[in-house]
């Protein structure tokens, strides 16, 4: 079965692979570094339904890098 795949296939493949794979972990550490949160939590995409709990924490957790809102006096009244 091999013998029918070419040798420019599997070399493409051995070069796009890890391209693919490294890139958006890549994205991600970037984004949650800039979050302020950990940049080794990317690391969860290289695992099955990773991206499920990078994207939980980063839709609930407290973003240190966001400034904290302050109550409107109006709404304190």
């Amino acid at each position: 079965m091999l013998a029918i795949i070419d040798a420019p296939i599997i070399l493409g493949l051995l070069i796009l692979v890890p391209f693919f794979v490294i890139l958006p972990v890549w994205f991600a550490w970037v984004a949650l570094t800039r979050a302020g949160l950990a940049g080794p939590l990317a690391l969860l995409l290289l695992v099955p339904f990773g991206i499920l709990i990078v994207f939980g924490v980063l839709a609930f957790a407290e973003w240190p890098n966001l400034p904290r809102r302050r109550p409107d006096l109006a709404q304190t009244l």
